[in-house]
Order: C-alpha cells, then sequence, then structure tokens
C-alpha cells in the first residue's frame, strides 16, 4: 500500500495503517533525532513526540512534496527543540579541512569496500559534528535530494552543498586518521 492510501486510512481511523507508516519510518527518524541529540533516550522521547506531531498534522498534508520529507522535517525540528530545552546547543566551529589527494581518497574508498563498511561508517559518522553527520546521512544512506534536505533542515541549497562538502573532507579525514591508529595498534 502506497503512502497515499495509508494516510487516507489513518484519516478514516484506521490503526493498523499508522502502524505501517511508523514501521517504515522510524529507524530514520530516529537516526535523525540521535544525529542531533546524540542520547539514545532522548533521541527515542524526540521521536515518539515526531510521530504525534505527524499524527496530529496529517489532515493538513496536502501531497506537496514527499511524505519523507515532511515527516523528517518533523523529527527534524521536534529534535533541535528537544536540544535547545536541555540548553546543550553549542555553535559548530568552523574546521580547517585539507585537502585530500586522490590517492587519499582512494585508500579511503577501498577500507570501506571491506564487509565490515557498515560498522566503519557509523563509527565515522559518530566522530562527526552532528550537522555534518546528519546531512551525510540524509544525502548519501537515505538518498534524499539536497532539496529535500532544504526543506527538512531549513538550510539553503547552497548551504547544504557547502556542508555536505565540508562533511564529506571530514569524513574522510576521520576514516584515515581511524585507520592509521588501527594500523598503529596492530603494530
Amino acid at each position: 500500500m502506497d503512502e497515499q492510501k495509508w494516510i487516507m486510512h489513518i484519516l478514516a481511523g484506521d490503526t493498523q495503517s499508522f502502524s505501517c507508516l511508523v514501521a517504515k519510518y522510524e529507524k530514520m527518524a530516529y537516526t535523525i533525532a540521535f544525529r542531533i541529540l546524540e542520547n539514545r533516550e532522548e533521541a527515542e522521547e524526540a521521536v515518539q513526540d515526531a510521530f504525534v506531531k505527524m499524527y496530529r498534522a496529517l489532515p493538513d498534508f496536502q501531497f506537496e512534496s514527499k511524505f519523507s520529507t515532511w515527516f523528517y522535517r518533523i523529527v527534524y525540528r521536534t529534535a533541535l527543540s528537544a536540544l535547545r530545552q536541555q540548553r546543550n546547543f553549542a555553535d559548530y566551529e568552523e574546521a580547517g579541512a585539507t585537502d585530500l589527494t586522490m590517492a587519499e581518497m582512494d585508500a579511503a574508498s577501498s577500507i570501506l569496500e571491506r564487509e565490515d563498511r557498515k560498522e566503519i561508517i557509523s563509527g565515522v559518522l559518530k566522530k562527526l559534528p552532528a550537522d555534518e553527520s546528519l546531512l551525510l546521512t540524509l544525502y548519501y544512506l537515505e538518498e534524499c535530494s539536497v532539496d529535500e534536505i532544504r526543506q527538512i533542515t531549513d538550510l539553503t541549497a547552497s548551504n547544504v552543498k557547502i556542508k555536505l562538502f565540508r562533511g564529506r573532507k571530514h569524513f574522510y579525514e576521520t576514516l584515515q586518521k581511524m585507520m592509521k591508529q588501527e594500523v598503529s595498534d596492530l603494530l
């Protein structure tokens, strides 16, 4: 069943369809919230709040954008609100990332081809600033377009592109450091 039918059924009072919608989006919603809040319990609470907000706002959803984009925006804003309430909101400093050579990028890419690449990717994403980690997750893992990310985060398209560029550079640098540390630990 497609999302539009699920939503029509939910609006008609079918809780089973709401369960299907939750099952489809809860993992990515949690990922977004966790990347912002960096705390499992707080992320779970933010996701629950976001699902409640989504349920209440469903009658107003007009299908002008993808449902996932609309819902992830709710999750994003809910998580940011939770972060502000904790008074832990901190500005991320501009990083002075250096340009990587093609050989370094190729070396990092070859490491990712190993069986445990998901674990490595997850470990690297955890070490990045939350905003970069979130954007890389949305773009590469959730395959959201720049425009969809713009709608979710309220950033400009050029700001999304700049942050993705910086995030990729930081990702490769962090991956390189992790692999160098792993090699030195082996020796």
